[in-house]
């Protein structure tokens, strides 16, 4: 997969990580607000964010690249967030995923965010099917997947834990008929 060098929306830059962005990553990783419900790794040591972030960074130039990008403001180029997509290991669906921080929430940027990302899978990288698992409690990331066009499937177990899964076919969103 490719990962873009950097997307953007009205009011956000979707980017790669770069090693300025230790200290942000590294308190956002430490938040448990920001990723409690998340799959992110959590109450890390400075040297272990470190050592992620420069495994993120390093990937990049692999073949098999981290999809993991910075969610910056526009204005100010602040990290506000994280999103990328990776392949399911069970189907044939490439996953979306997201973490904002909470100061930001409720002003749309987390749509804002996934509907760019979801419009470079589907057009750049031809993906077929994209999808979202959202823990029970996370009302918020299940209102999400429904804003951006994702059909609620079932609920299934992920990483020892019940979760809600959503998907969102390349044709639903060439068609426009999205939900």
């Amino acid at each position: 997969m490719r990962i873009p060098q950097r997307l953007e929306t009205d009011r956000l830059i979707i980017r790669r990580y770069t090693e300025d962005d230790l200290k942000q990553l590294h308190q956002f990783l430490n938040n448990k607000e920001v990723i409690g419900l998340t799959d992110m790794p959590s109450n890390t040591s400075q040297e272990e964010t470190e050592a992620f972030l420069r495994m993120l960074i390093d990937s990049y130039t692999t073949e098999k690249p981290v999809a993991a990008m910075a969610i910056c403001l526009k204005e100010s180029g602040k990290v506000i967030g994280s999103c990328g997509f990776a392949a399911v290991d069970f189907s044939n669906d490439t996953q979306i995923y997201y973490a904002l921080d909470p100061e930001y929430r409720n002003n749309g940027f987390a749509t804002e965010a996934m509907d760019k990302l979801i419009e470079y899978m589907i057009l750049v990288l031809d993906i077929d099917r994209i999808c979202i698992y959202c823990h029970p409690e996370n009302i918020a990331s299940m209102n999400l997947a429904k804003r951006i066009g994702m059909q609620w499937q079932t609920g299934v177990q992920k990483k020892d834990s019940d979760s809600h899964y959503f998907l969102l076919t390349r044709e639903n969103y060439l068609s426009g008929n999205k939900v």
